[in-house]
């Protein structure tokens, strides 16, 4: 027969066991980073749709501007002899917000009670983005180092069952993250200036050359006007989408601090950056979006 101390003893420690697997305070805020991530993968599917309209761009710079008499190499990408071949140059931009969406995925991962799936292969991910960063020539050191340390720091997060455990994990590894996502919006912003002349010395030589071309008849002149036209428009859309990348994948390491800060307050704190950050990636993409 079980005895009323020994029935009282485990009925104790059940209650404490709850209390502690409860997660002893209120559940984490997971539609913060939800949202975090969402945007910043937002900004790396639009870059690359921008991405293949500057290699389009590049190949109308290539038919606007060959000399002739032609021959096997008068349509490589070239000004003045110097190669002008902008997509490898954009690649490492793309995985470089590739790492950054990866890692904002392995934060809500963790965020979510039924994490610990989603986070191995978030983290994967990572591992794998970091991976094809690194491997593009044209790189730069500090994208490397920075990339580097949020796959150290995905894969220094504990597997804490417990609200308030996990809380503490984030905050401590967002942290740590943070010189490492400044380090990647550097890198990615200064491609965007980068792409930005490229697009603007295209213009300046397609205008040019068609400026010393003379159609043979109204019909000629006409399609000229045409492709002058749609070459014009087309660089002003691209380099605006440039500069509101740009400003995006800014607003991204601000809004991350805010998020690892929130943690210590009040569950509907009202996040001012994250919203700027969802409402650059509206903006960004044309669509409808909602922060939760």
């Amino acid at each position: 027969m079980t005895s009323p101390r020994l029935v009282l003893t485990r009925g104790l420690m059940l209650v404490a066991l709850v209390a502690v697997f409860a997660g002893c305070g209120a559940a984490l805020p997971t539609g913060r980073f939800d949202a975090l991530a969402a945007a910043s993968k937002g900004v790396e599917n639009k870059t690359r749709e921008t991405d293949a309209d500057i290699v389009k761009l590049t190949r109308r710079f290539m038919i606007f501007t060959a000399q002739a008499p032609y021959k096997d190499t008068s349509f490589k990408p070239e000004i003045d002899g110097m190669d002008f071949d902008f997509g490898p140059r954009l690649a490492p931009r793309l995985a470089a917000l590739d790492v950054l969406a990866s890692y904002t995925q392995a934060l809500a991962a963790f965020a979510r009670k039924d994490y610990q799936g989603d986070l191995d292969q978030a983290t994967q991910s990572l591992g794998g983005s970091v991976t094809h960063l690194a491997g593009h020539p044209t790189v730069s050191e500090d994208a490397k180092k920075s990339a580097g340390v949020l796959a150290t720091v995905v894969n220094e997060l504990g597997r804490a069952y417990i609200e308030r455990m996990r809380r503490a994990e984030l905050k401590k590894a967002m942290s740590k993250a943070q010189p490492g996502i400044d380090g990647i919006v550097k890198f990615v912003t200064a491609i965007n200036r980068d792409g930005a002349l490229a697009v603007e010395t295209m213009r300046k030589g397609i205008i040019t050359k068609a400026n010393a071309l003379k159609p043979s008849d109204g019909m000629a002149k006409l399609q000229l006007n045409e492709a002058v036209e749609a070459v014009i428009v087309d660089t002003t859309i691209i380099l605006a989408e440039l500069t509101q990348e740009s400003a995006a994948v800014e607003a991204i390491g601000p809004a991350h601090a805010e998020v690892r800060d929130s943690l210590d307050k009040d569950d509907r704190t009202s996040l001012e950056k994250l919203k700027a950050l969802v409402a650059e990636v509206k903006r960004l993409q044309g669509a409808l979006s909602s922060l939760k």
